[in-house]
């Protein structure tokens, strides 16, 4: 029996959330028939919800209106159906984070990854938003090596002014993200910028690196304490094939204060960059830039 979702042909299922799934879908009928997207689509208890649906609303303005090939693009937002969902581009490769669970990827491929992830969230950042939610399941990879960062159900104006951050915690009342990857001043509901994201990504290079998260708790008060007060740990101190410069990069882009970080992704993209040619390794992952 043919499985459809308002005029869309479900090929397969791609992932799933507690609140939505997301498929391979061709389009069925109209203009475009045959052509291929990601759909995100609620699940039916969340369908009615609020929230979501201000998700989905939120990602639609977002990423309708960006356009940079390391950014997903959404092409239409369907609120009226049974399921409410976004069309998306697809993706055809793994996420980062499927990556990862099939072991430490070599490095300097994987430093190609997040230079490009980089590319895309400065290019967010200089249009004024926040992603608030980066980390390796939200980095997808094609099988042809580009990259795209998704999933800006989180993302928001950057806090340029106090106003503008009063206002954002007032209707919020409470710390969008995701733990293991959440900036101190996530944590503490500061002002929020791009640096919030280069935190993020700091910890998802961490983790590339290492082959495991810097910070570990048995609860999630004791993990969001160590964001906030716990050193950054030596990615070599784990890998001690890693180089120096990876780990000193890591570092800065992990400080507790946003002011230490990096100032810019478009820094972050060309130390990335600079550290895979100094050690003589191109993205097909030969050279030096191996793990053992």
């Amino acid at each position: 029996m043919l499985k459809t979702i308002d005029g869309f042909q479900i090929l397969r299922k791609v992932a799933e959330s507690d609140t939505a799934e997301i498929y391979h879908v061709a389009r069925l009928v109209d203009r475009g028939r045959g052509n291929e997207y990601a759909c995100k689509a609620l699940r039916r208890e969340y369908a009615a919800n609020r929230v979501e649906r201000a998700h989905l609303q939120r990602e639609y303005r977002i990423c309708s209106a960006l356009h940079h090939p390391n950014l997903i693009h959404v092409h239409e937002l369907q609120l009226s159906a049974a399921r409410p969902f976004l069309l998306m581009d697809i993706v055809h490769g793994p996420s980062l984070r499927q990556r990862l669970d099939q072991g430490r990827p070599p490095l300097a491929p994987a430093l190609a990854w997040l230079a490009q992830a980089a590319d895309g969230l400065g290019y967010l950042h200089e249009a004024g938003y926040v992603h608030r939610d980066v980390k390796p399941q939200n980095t997808v990879i094609g099988d042809g090596g580009e990259v795209k960062v998704i999933d800006f159900a989180l993302a928001v104006r950057q806090d340029d002014s106090l106003g503008k951050h009063l206002l954002r915690r007032i209707a919020e009342r409470r710390r969008p993200g995701t733990w293991s990857y959440m900036s101190p001043e996530q944590i503490r509901n500061k002002r929020l910028t791009g640096l919030a994201d280069i935190y993020g990504l700091g910890v998802t290079l961490f983790e590339v690196a290492a082959g495991r998260l810097p910070y570990s708790a048995e609860s999630p008060q004791e993990l969001l304490e160590q964001h906030l007060y716990a050193p950054v740990p030596s990615v070599r101190t784990v890998a001690p094939d890693v180089p120096a410069e990876v780990d000193d990069l890591v570092r800065a882009m992990m400080a507790k204060d946003p002011l230490d970080r990096p100032t810019g992704m478009q820094y972050v993209s060309a130390r990335l960059r600079s550290i895979v040619a100094a050690e003589g390794a191109g993205p097909s992952g030969s050279g030096g830039l191996r793990h053992g």
